[in-house]
């Protein structure tokens, strides 16, 4: 209930984007296939309970880590979330496709460079992940982001990565507009 109040006080102060990280729908599973189903109920009405307060007009998005889809790509979409974000640098972008196949149709955030690695990736092979997405899912769905939060970067590294991620992402919308 702690998230509900959060939530209420981030809209009250104009806040259109709120992100709710769901800490643990993959990681928790039961090592008992027969208990997933009960498990991921659970887990789903724990994380709707915690986020129902959320107003039409704000954009609700979620963050998973680390996740296989395939096995309960329903769970995930009835979690209500309009864009969930995902790691797809270290798998490169099998949980794309993942998705794709399943016919996950709400946003997705595309976890464009590894965030746990020090190396700044560059804008050439940032653009390369993004040209491979846009194969597998459509520019409507489509949200560029790094792979998880940047706690474990240093300040340098964090700015020199986005930095790249940004030019690679203008250089994406530029070809956009010149396919049109």
């Amino acid at each position: 209930m702690a998230l509900r109040a959060e939530i209420k006080a981030l809209e009250d102060a104009g806040i259109a984007i709120i992100q709710v990280d769901e800490p643990a729908l993959r990681e928790g599973l039961p090592l008992r296939k027969e208990h997933w189903d009960e498990y991921l109920a659970w887990g789903v009405n724990a994380f709707k309970l915690a986020t129902s307060s959320v107003q039409n007009e704000t954009q609700f998005h979620t963050h998973m880590c680390y996740c296989e889809f395939n096995d309960f790509i329903g769970p995930i979409r009835d979690l209500n979330a309009d864009v969930i974000s995902i790691e797809t640098s270290r798998s490169h972008g099998e949980l794309i496709k993942s998705l794709k196949q399943n016919l996950y149709d709400l946003g997705i955030g595309l976890g464009v460079y590894d965030i746990h690695s020090p190396r700044v990736p560059s804008v050439e092979e940032i653009d390369v992940i993004l040209k491979d997405s846009l194969e597998v899912i459509s520019k409507e769905q489509f949200w560029v982001n790094p792979d998880c939060g940047l706690k474990t970067r240093n300040e340098e590294e964090t700015i020199a990565s986005l930095k790249n991620m940004v030019v690679a992402t203008q250089k994406l919308r530029q070809r956009q507009k010149q396919s049109v």
